[in-house]
């Protein structure tokens, strides 16, 4: 079974639309636990009234704590084999469960099953772009299957992961643990890291027309790309804390650290281009920790 874990915050005028998405799949075993996280608008009324007409679909009220607080709530709750994240303005298309189990039907080494992912504008689900800028050229995921550094070293780079878009095996949270309720922005984004640095083996399903749909608004956080930037520095110090990791995940982090460092202040892509005596230089100018870290991991 799949369970279907979604926070939701005040998105009433989306959270029917959200759950008509998850009723339409073909993959039929699925429970959704919705976790309303203190909503003051109509939320309740209208999950509740779907409820009463499907009881797959249950729903939870906590006082507001934050969207990671609604998840682990999810988590702790579930009852499935595998959790599927939605987010109470986001959709899934049909074939999207049904896909993602096959795969892993077919591959038991498959741990993180995620598919290909469009966007669409506010009120409008039909018109489906490839990018946030609508850019059909630019291919922004890395579309991979693997485990180890090679996984690292992506996710040091870019969230390739959107929430919706990957089917998890339960069992993965008892590894890594859940997610980390202090951090106010890019707390996905660490989770798949400690994922990938406790080898998690995350695997491309490339079939079309099962994507994750990721509605774009003034109030999504996908759009805060401020926030994010400025985050990425302490995501990626974050990591390098994590248990287990390896003296390869840790260096390949800390470059990572390191060209981001050098980008905030002398544009971004320039890392690459500058000398290798300033490139060292730049190394000096980081934390010292980072480098002290990555001496006490050969020990």
């Amino acid at each position: 079974m799949v369970s279907v874990i979604i926070p939701t915050y005040n998105y009433a005028k989306y959270i029917e639309e959200t759950l008509n998405s998850v009723k339409n799949q073909s993959y039929a075993n699925w429970e959704c636990i919705v976790i309303d996280d203190g909503s003051n608008d109509n939320t309740r009324e209208i999950v509740e009234k779907l409820v009463k007409q499907d009881n797959r679909f249950i729903y939870i009220y906590q006082k507001n704590n934050g969207v990671s607080s609604a998840r682990n709530k999810g988590v702790s709750m579930a009852k499935g084999e595998y959790i599927q994240f939605l987010d109470g303005d986001d959709l899934l298309q049909q074939e999207k469960l049904f896909s993602q189990i096959k795969c892993f039907e077919e591959d038991k080494k498959i741990d993180i099953v995620y598919n290909d992912v469009r966007f669409f504008d506010d009120e409008n689900s039909s018109n489906l772009k490839t990018s946030l800028n609508g850019n059909k050229k630019e291919d922004w995921m890395p579309k991979i299957s693997t485990s180890g550094t090679a996984l690292v070293e992506q996710f040091s780079r870019i969230n390739f992961i959107v929430i919706n878009s990957p089917l998890i095996k339960k069992n993965i949270f008892n590894k890594v643990g859940v997610f980390d309720e202090t951090m106010k922005a890019l707390e996905d984004w660490d989770f798949w890291m400690r994922c990938a640095i406790r080898g998690c083996y995350f695997h491309f399903n490339s079939i079309s027309n099962a994507y994750a749909l990721v509605r774009v608004h003034d109030g999504s956080l996908s759009t805060q790309k401020l926030l994010m930037n400025a985050g990425h520095f302490m995501f990626l110090r974050n990591s390098l804390n994590h248990k287990n990791i390896g003296f390869k995940s840790r260096l390949v982090i800390s470059i990572k650290y390191v060209e981001l460092f050098w980008d905030s202040l002398f544009g971004k892509g320039q890392f690459e281009s500058k000398s290798i005596v300033l490139a060292l230089f730049s190394i000096i100018m980081v934390p010292f920790y980072l480098i002290i870290k990555l001496v006490r991991s050969v020990k």
